[in-house]
């Protein structure tokens, strides 16, 4: 049988349940105000963000890899996100936030910097989101010097000085035009900051929101062309910034779910730092009951006070006791056995689910599962996991080759094995990998989208390699 809170949390997305910068595990705005979610995507189904469903169906989403510009990406396991809820609880924008791209120092094997802000990486499922790592990193242990890295993570302040604890670690092909850092700044003076080791020069950036002060103690992040990364007289990396963006929580949000790992705890004051932002918590829910916070990953529901700390109302420590740490809802595909296989692109080992509802052959390419279970560095362990029809605007995965392509109409025919040929559509927020329209005739692709009656409307159209 499926577990309690694994059917309650599917029936809730079929009924087409919505939640709310932080995710948080509690439930949906509802009507009767707008949200806002920052958190890390811990499953799929809808987008997942530390437990809290989102439907992201009728939204792109989107990345800031220059200033003011963003571009169409593909949501992974472990990124940090953003997440706007409209009224009626629904995703209004989806955007990625890397925490750091440059590339990486290695001191000794598993302990690197990025940009001169040291990365902490977490095996340990009760204090927090495991570390994904991709690209071709298997743990901390892959990460060389001088490889271009993205790391995703929450901000931890140690006094003056932060550390950034990686949600997910990837290498990438080569660096981007611009780098980025996340941090603390210090030192300030004029037109000039550091965050930690890395020096930055600000005279010609623009500062996001425009006005905004570059004081000792603020978070901010930044974006700098990578043909300035140069080493300073001290030995550490200096950077011309293009644009600096101050962290701040949306003022327009009426309800803010905000999660991360615990710093600057101050129990007098009843307060600490969460991904930068002053949390006051006097007053609110602590579960479980008498929980410690010092250290912990929590998810705070709350709301913004004027001076842009955040009133909590409820603070849930994360720890993988009461809530599954991952959760994934789509087709199997790249099925080798039941210790590997592939949902909505996620690497699955099911060798030790409890499994109920499959066909008495077993597992295979596109059975429309739902699992739960925990983070590995490269994947989901999942500990139950449950065959199921496709439900009615679920998520799903289509292969095939690409036929009788209209680009005028955005149609096509994807021919399958199966030999029931399925009209296929797309849009202006689909998103196109390694493919284009111009370019899709003929091709075998990958399809995740959602049916319309029989037309499947594409959301990813990726080639297959």
């Amino acid at each position: 049988m499926r577990s309690a809170t694994l059917t309650a949390a599917f029936a809730a997305w079929v009924a087409g349940a919505g939640l709310l910068f932080v995710a948080g595990c509690g439930g949906g705005v509802g009507s009767g105000g707008t949200g806002l979610a920052i958190g890390t995507i811990n499953g799929f189904g809808s987008i997942i963000i530390d437990g809290s469903r989102f439907d992201d169906s009728a939204v792109a989403t989107v990345r800031e890899d220059a200033p003011g510009i963003e571009t169409q990406t593909q949501a992974l396991l472990g990124q940090r996100a953003e997440v706007k809820i409209d009224d009626l609880g629904n995703a209004s924008a989806v955007t990625v936030n890397p925490t750091l791209v440059g590339p990486a120092v290695v001191a000794a094997p598993g302990t690197f910097t990025v940009l001169g802000q040291p990365v902490v990486i977490n095996a340990d499922s009760t204090l927090g989101p495991v570390t994904q790592f991709a690209g071709g990193y298997t743990d901390a242990t892959s990460v060389l010097s001088g490889d271009p890295i993205e790391v995703h993570g929450v901000v931890v302040v140690q006094g003056t000085a932060s550390t950034v604890r990686a949600t997910r670690v990837e290498r990438l092909a080569a660096l981007p035009a611009y780098l980025k850092a996340t941090g603390i700044v210090s030192g300030s003076t004029a037109g000039a900051f550091a965050i930690n080791a890395l020096a930055v020069d600000a005279r010609s950036a623009s500062v996001v929101p425009a006005g905004a002060s570059l004081v000792d103690g603020t978070v901010v992040s930044l974006l700098a062309p990578t043909s300035t990364l140069a080493i300073g007289a001290t030995g550490g990396p200096t950077v011309v910034a293009a644009q600096i963006r101050v962290g701040s929580l949306d003022a327009d949000a009426s309800r803010i779910t905000l999660s991360g790992s615990v710093s600057a705890l101050d129990t007098t004051a009843q307060s600490f730092t969460v991904d930068g932002v002053r949390v006051l918590y006097a007053g609110a829910t602590i579960s479980p009951n008498g929980a410690t916070l010092a250290g912990r990953y929590v998810v705070v529901v709350g709301h913004r006070l004027a001076d842009g700390s955040l009133q909590a109302a409820s603070v849930t420590v994360r720890d993988g006791t009461d809530a599954p740490g991952a959760e994934l809802h789509g087709n199997i595909t790249a099925f080798v056995s039941n210790s590997s296989f592939q949902v909505r692109g996620v690497n699955v080992d099911a060798s030790t689910a409890a499994i109920t509802g499959c066909p008495a052959s077993g597992l295979a390419d596109g059975l429309y599962v739902e699992l739960e279970g925990s983070l590995t560095p490269t994947g989901v362990r999942a500990t139950e996991l449950h065959c199921d029809g496709e439900p009615a605007g679920a998520t799903v995965e289509r292969g095939g080759v690409a036929g009788s392509v209209d680009t005028v109409a955005q149609t096509f025919v994807l021919s399958n094995s199966t030999g029931t040929p399925v009209p296929v559509s797309w849009t202006t927020t689909t998103l196109f990998q390694n493919v284009s329209p111009a370019t899709l005739a003929g091709k075998r692709v990958e399809i995740e989208g959602q049916f319309n009656g029989n037309v499947l409307v594409a959301r990813q159209i990726e080639l297959d390699n």
